[in-house]
Parts: structure tokens; sequence; C-alpha cells
């Protein structure tokens, strides 16, 4: 059952999606997101961003949109099988000891895996910002692209495909501010092995001399839901349609599933929109 914190979430990200596919979120938005969808500190032990980070998708329903991911959005697998087509982050301005020389790494790790821990679906780095042209979703947003000429990502981007009933999967994306030292290195030279399961973040993160992550952001696969389907031409997400259904913007969920804490939940992120 998808439980009451994360159908909150869900709902955020539909109110907030609805509006306007442009949408901002303060980076208290985020951090808030992540503890209410038990990320932190179950999978992250903190996470307090300096930047707002964002991914970019299409959907696979059609329309040629391309969508802004906000935390919490529910993807079907389809949906989350092709890689993003865009990183973007506001305000790094905030962040400390950035230049434009400054290089970033990103992974991608689904939190849920059975019988795993921390499944690691992706991790390169040498991105860069892209100095000119800002996110034509996001126009506040700048591009983060890799270097040309870069090491291949040391984890190619295997796409999300969550075994079926086993859940809800948080998939998590996260920058860090790369090291100078892994511009001209690969992470194999800090003892970091090619296994992506049972990836421990804490060890790593000591391996590569990493600070704490700058930015976050997560999407959901729910192997329980069937019928998932994303509506590009206003940006909403509408779960429980199915195939010629009518789609009603928003989450068609049980009635059960609604409860208070996920009402309460859902007031308190809103208010930090």
């Amino acid at each position: 059952m998808v439980s009451t914190t994360l159908l909150a979430l869900a709902l955020l990200t539909t109110i907030a999606r609805a509006a306007d596919n442009t949408t901002s979120l303060s980076t208290l938005a985020f951090k808030n997101a992540f503890i209410a969808s038990g990320i932190v500190p179950s999978v992250i032990p903190a996470l307090d961003p300096s930047v707002s980070f964002y991914t970019t998708y299409k959907s696979t329903n059609g329309h040629s949109d391309e969508l802004l991911l906000l935390p919490g959005t529910p993807l079907t697998p389809s949906e989350a099988a092709a890689s993003p087509l865009d990183f973007i982050v506001e305000g790094l301005n905030n962040a400390t000891n950035i230049t434009a020389a400054t290089r970033y790494l990103i992974y991608l790790l689904d939190a849920d895996a059975p019988g795993t821990r921390n499944l690691r679906h992706y991790l390169a780095g040498n991105y860069t910002v892209l100095p000119v042209v800002n996110s034509s979703v996001l126009p506040s947003a700048q591009r983060l692209v890799v270097q040309p000429g870069s090491f291949a990502p040391f984890t190619p981007f295997t796409p999300p495909n969550p075994e079926p009933s086993s859940g809800v999967h948080r998939f998590i994306y996260a920058l860090y501010k790369q090291p100078a030292n892994f511009s001209a290195a690969g992470f194999e030279t800090a003892g970091m092995e090619p296994e992506t399961r049972n990836w421990n973040l804490s060890r790593w993160r000591t391996q590569l001399g990493l600070g704490p992550a700058i930015g976050a952001t997560f999407f959901t696969i729910d192997t329980a839901v069937a019928g998932q389907s994303t509506n590009s031409t206003r940006g909403t997400t509408t779960v429980g349609a199915g195939p010629g259904g009518s789609g009603a913007v928003g989450l068609a969920v049980p009635a059960y599933m609604v409860g208070f804490t996920a009402i309460h939940t859902l007031v308190g992120l809103v208010a930090f929109l």
C-alpha cells in the first residue's frame, strides 16, 4: 500500500504541476519532501540543499512536451526507462566555493530494490554549468552538461525496472560538487568498485572525499498501481486513469488511502511553494 507520506508528496506534485509545469520549488520544499518520504534519514542521513536540483523527462503518451520532474513525482516504468533529457539547477550562487570551473557528479539509485540496499542506476562526473543557454522548461535554471572528452559514466544509465509487486520504489537523483582531482581521474582511482548493489553511500563519500549533496530530487514507481499516465499538455500527473479512461486531473486513488496524515503533510508542504 502506498504510504500516506508518499501519497501526500504525489498530491503536492500534482498540484504544483497542474498550476504551472515550470514551477520552481524552494530548497526548503526539497528538504521537506525528502523528510516526508522517509529518504531522510533512512537512506541519506541528512539533506540541507543549497540549490534546487531538477531533472526533465519526456512522457510516453505521444506528446512532445519536456516535463519538469518535481520531488515525489510518480512515474510509470516506461516513463522512467528513458534517460533524463536534462539536469538543471537553480540557485548555484547560494552554494559555497562554486566557480565557473566547478564540476559536479550525479547519481541515481533505487532505495527500495528487494534483497539489496541502494541499487545504483547511474553515476557520472565532470558535469559543468552551461553558461549561455538556460533550461527551456524552467528559464531560471541553468543546465548541467558533461564536458566534452570526459570519462564515460562510471555506472552507465540503467533503466529503472522494479520487480512486479515489490511495493513503492523511491529513485533518488543527487548532485555533488566534484573534487578537483577527479576531473582527470576516474572514480576507480579512489578504490570504488563497479558493483551496483548494496551501495554504501557513507563509505563512497569518504572514498571520494565528498561533502554533503548540494541538491537532490526523487521520483517514485508504485509496482502495485496499473494505468499510470502523465498528461503532457499541462504537466499534470494522473494515477489510475488507465487506457481510454477519463483521467481527471489529480490522483484517482482509493478513498481509504487519503488519511489525516496525508492531508496534514500536504498542507505543510504546499506552504513552502
